[in-house]
């Protein structure tokens, strides 16, 4: 939005040369203009999403942006009190105004106003007048003018709804009396000075915002004027339709009109849209009324003369008949005279109105004048794209192109319009950037508008994330100067700002287009596209401190809720933890105390959350404790440091051991997303696993080397046909063993046909576990087998955790794909048409190289594991699993505690000697702890 007043009702010329008309129009120059996309329709369609984008109020939520959702609430409770300054909570209605009207004012009695609804103005969220009417009622208009363009390009009712949207807001801001007069009318919701401290999503900005009133107290005729026009075409579009609602908005408009003529002055604006004066907005309002109801009383308002002078609206830039005026300005959110024109000359017919309205075409596109000597023509870059100002170039070019087109259609005229096409395909990307304006629309697109709920920021901070989260879709940027240059940056308001207004102008005359030149132009199916699924919710946690007789954890608790964001109120969490140790020693769950030693609700957000445990989660020694943040609203991270503190028993030993603690897994002294703290919503697991119940941790009972892993690949297709071109799979690796499955130790095959010799990529549009834990390289099968001459196999990095038994990996989403290329998927071995989850045999998995699970294609040799050499075994790897892990160090546990004479493994005694003095002794047992726990990354007999 506009940091501060520009009053351009100042009548100079700005940007303009005098300039031989044949030096002015020049075509727009042609930039690479093969790989521009020209559809109207497409953009129409794009530029009316840019609206879901902006709507502010309840039932947002779950419409065609998935990003966005309901927010600014308080609107619906504006106290109903005199403000104490333009920043605080209320209104600027005197309290001997409010007790004069309260039976008006408040009905219901309850103190509050309900001011909800309407649209935020740009990337601000504040509720302007000026901008929310003008851009009400020039979106009203083209929709007007152009409404067959809507229908047949099946975009009518996405634009009734966005019109709707703006007169509910204006029906619920406008109080009446008994007899139909206007008592208050609120054109403004918001401080721009309050609201521009704060760079985030709308959904999460919930104070209660001032409210802005036109009374007698506080005239502001030009807001009434506006808002007059755009209740007034309202009652036009609807009349046909809903002839009921259509006479609420006709009576909203005329009480409006009638008011602003009665108590003339501008509105508040804090500064940033300021008006200089009311003439040109009442004169929008009278015409659309005139248009409306056929009163010519309206047009007499316009243009009355009194001893040959104009004495209405008029004579606020035309003294007399014999003076002339040219519009060097365009229809905007401030200077509306060029609306007034467009829609006055053909209901007037005279030379007067029809000269203002042409000259202005002439002026903007450098079409000679009438008047040879006439060579006033505005400037333009050297390509020929017109630039009035650059402060939102674009909104003030679209406009001009929407007037030429209402020309059009009223003389048949078809210049103007062309002159218009050059414009807009200019804007498009045939320009010497190659830059497209219009957000969304193609991959040259600008990509970084200044607009707070796109950009996503959870810090409050333009220039974090540097990417934007999500795509305004159909945004009309700023746009290029006069040097056609223009800056693509999310902190640049000047070239890079977009608005309600901006999108007004451009609207409308994107239906022209469609009506004149797209006719074939079709807009996109299935639109908009869904979003890349994330975690939303999730836990990461780091290891504070640990010894013999506690572990110290710091959980940090996310919700970076983006669909829509939203604050949760009822978080929490579950760490579990095995006590089976203490147990053995006749110890108890009472012998194990909960320590809260940091808790950064309670000392920022208002107070404690609740500690709960320990409690026992099941037979074999599993506990958990729960940390509940219900009551808070939590958006962003809470952290919360604790301690697990186990007792000395009755001889005053420890026997508190970490290293069988499900939450405990893959914790280091670093943050890091771990699936083994659950997090909840209420009583909903969002995030994170839970041990299976029943289930014993990993301790080994009898011979561990008898536990053997066991898994089964869950599949299915995103897309199933051939016509797809891409191989897109979804993967799911479930547990079906007893033991833990340590991800970086397993392969996956997917084996297939590659086509061609194409160049191969593959792609994860989705991991679980997150995108950085996978890897993937394609593998030449030779020779190659039926339905099979390649294979990808997907591994995991170290750091990516294990499958606990009975879990599993999560979604893994990945698709191969050959630049210009296409798979025919249905001859490949692994491939199966099934789009829901299912068993899949023909895909392989190995874990440490050994087949576990799967059928190899016919012709392909197993996967041999060689049989260990005397010198084949890894350090740490005590019952030869091929594995280093808590069940060696439960079994060198049980070697040196005696319960076992020899390891389960020939080679385990010199696979246990992990400082190489030849013995194994507590040294060897605490180095092998200090590798599980991430503390070492190798032993010293390694270095």
């Amino acid at each position: 939005m506009l940091k501060a007043t520009i009053r351009k009702k100042v009548q100079a010329v700005v940007l303009v040369f005098s300039i031989l008309s044949t030096l002015l129009v020049a075509p727009v120059r042609i930039a690479k203009a093969a790989e521009v996309e020209i559809n109207y329709a497409k953009a129409l369609q794009l530029a009316l999403h840019f609206y879901d984008a902006e709507k502010c109020g309840r039932g947002i939520t779950g419409g065609r942006l998935e990003w966005r959702g309901d927010c600014h609430l308080e609107d619906e409770k504006v106290p109903l009190i005199p403000m104490e300054t333009k920043e605080s909570p209320g209104t600027n209605m005197s309290q001997e105004y409010i007790d004069k009207y309260r039976d008006v004012l408040d009905p219901d009695g309850d103190g509050t106003l309900d001011l909800s609804g309407g649209f935020h103005d740009a990337g601000d969220h504040v509720k302007f007048g000026l901008p929310q009417a003008y851009t009400a009622s020039t979106l009203g208009w083209g929709f007007y003018e152009f409404r067959q363009a809507f229908i047949d390009k099946g975009l009518e009712d996405h634009m009734l709804d966005i019109l709707k949207w703006f007169t509910d807001y204006f029906l619920r801001s406008t109080f009446l009396d008994k007899d139909g007069n206007l008592v208050a009318f609120c054109y403004q919701v918001g401080n721009g000075d309050v609201d521009h401290t704060y760079w985030g999503p709308p959904e999460l900005q919930n104070q209660v915002r001032p409210a802005f009133f036109t009374t007698p107290e506080n005239p502001a005729a030009d807001q009434c004027g506006d808002a007059a026009a755009a209740l007034a075409i309202s009652y036009l579009n609807w009349k046909d339709s809903d002839p009921e609602y259509a006479e609420k908005c006709l009576t909203a408009a005329k009480a409006l009109y009638d008011f602003g003529k009665k108590y003339r002055g501008t509105g508040y604006s804090g500064g940033y849209y300021g008006s200089a004066y009311d003439d040109d907005e009442l004169a929008w309002g009278a015409v659309w009324l005139n248009i409306a109801t056929g009163d010519e009383s309206y047009i007499d308002d316009i243009v009355r003369m009194e001893n040959g002078k104009y004495t209405g609206y008029l004579g606020k830039i035309i003294v007399n008949e014999q003076n002339h005026w040219q519009n060097i300005w365009v229809h905007c959110w401030d200077v509306v005279w060029g609306g007034v024109f467009a829609k006055l000359a053909p209901i007037t017919n005279t030379e007067r109105d029809w000269y203002i309205f042409r000259w202005n075409l002439e002026y903007w596109s450098g079409i000679p004048h009438e008047d040879p000597k006439d060579n006033a023509f505005l400037a333009a870059s050297p390509s020929g794209y017109r630039v009035i100002n650059t402060w939102g170039s674009a909104r003030y070019n679209t406009t001009a192109q929407l007037c030429a087109f209402v020309y059009r259609k009223y003389t048949g005229r078809t210049d103007f319009t062309d002159w218009a096409k050059s414009q807009m395909d200019y804007l498009m990307g045939n320009n010497p950037l190659n830059r497209c304006y219009i957000v969304g629309y193609s991959e040259n697109s600008v990509k970084h508008p200044h607009h707070r709920a796109a950009h996503g920021s959870k810090t409050n901070s333009m220039l974090d994330p540097e990417e934007h989260r999500h795509t305004l879709w159909g945004a009309l940027a700023g746009g290029p100067d006069l040097e056609d240059n223009h800056i693509d940056e999310t902190t640049d308001y000047v070239y890079n700002e977009v608005a309600i207004d901006y999108n007004a102008g451009f609207t409308g005359a994107l239906a022209g287009f469609c009506t004149y030149y797209g006719q074939d132009h079709q807009i996109l199916p299935n639109f908009p596209p869904k979003e890349d699924p994330i975690d939303e919710y999730y836990a990461e946690a780091k290891l504070e401190q640990e010894n013999k007789e506690r572990t110290q954890i710091t959980i940090r608790l996310y919700n970076y809720s983006v669909h829509p964001p939203h604050f949760e109120e009822a978080m929490k969490v579950r760490y579990f933890f095995n006590i089976s140790e203490m147990l053995d020693a006749g110890q108890t769950i009472d012998d194990v105390d909960l320590q809260i030693m940091y808790d950064e609700n309670a000392s920022s957000y208002g107070g404690p959350i609740k500690y709960k445990g320990p409690y026992k989660w099941d037979d074999t020694g599993v506990c958990y404790v729960e940390f509940d943040w219900s009551g808070y609203k939590v958006y962003g991270t809470r952290e919360l440091q604790f301690a697990l503190v186990g007792a000395q028993d009755e001889n005053y030993k420890f026997h508190w051991d970490p290293t069988n603690d499900f939450s405990r897994q893959g914790i280091t002294n670093k943050f890091e997303k771990t699936p083994y703290i659950a997090v909840f919503l209420g009583d909903e697991l969002v995030y994170g696993q839970q041990p299976p119940k029943g289930v014993p941790t990993p301790t080994p009972s009898g011979n561990p080397a008898d536990l053997k892993p066991s898994i089964k690949v869950l599949y299915k297709t995103t897309d199933a046909s051939d016509a797809a071109g891409d191989i897109k799979v979804t993967l799911k690796i479930e547990n079906t063993g007893k033991k833990p499955v340590d991800l970086s130790t397993l392969k996956i095959r997917y084996w297939y046909t590659k086509d061609s010799d194409d160049a191969q990529e593959c792609i994860f549009d989705y991991v679980k576990i997150g995108k950085e834990m996978v890897e993937a390289k394609f593998v030449d099968v030779s020779p190659a087998v039926e339905n099979a001459d390649n294979y990808l196999e997907i591994g995991f990095k170290s750091g990516a955790g294990v499958i606990a038994p009975g879990s599993d990996s999560g979604d893994i989403q990945f698709r191969v794909t050959k630049n210009g290329a296409k798979y025919t998927v249905s001859n490949d071995y692994s491939y199966d048409k099934s789009t829901s989850f299912t068993e899949n045999s023909k895909i392989t998995a190995y874990i440490n190289s050994e087949l576990i699970y799967g059928e190899e294609p016919d012709g392909v040799g197993p996967v041999v594991t060689p049989t260990p050499t005397p010198n084949d075994y890894i350090f740490g790897d005590v019952n030869g699993d091929k594995e280093v892990n808590s069940i060696d160090f439960a079994i060198m546990k049980q070697f040196l505690l005696g319960m076992i004479k020899e390891f389960p493994y020939e080679h385990g005694a010199k696979a246990g000697d992990l400082n190489g003095d030849g013995n194994i002794n507590s040294i060897d047992y605490a180095l092998l702890k200090q590798y599980i726990l991430g503390i070492i990354k190798e032993f010293p007999i390694e270095q």
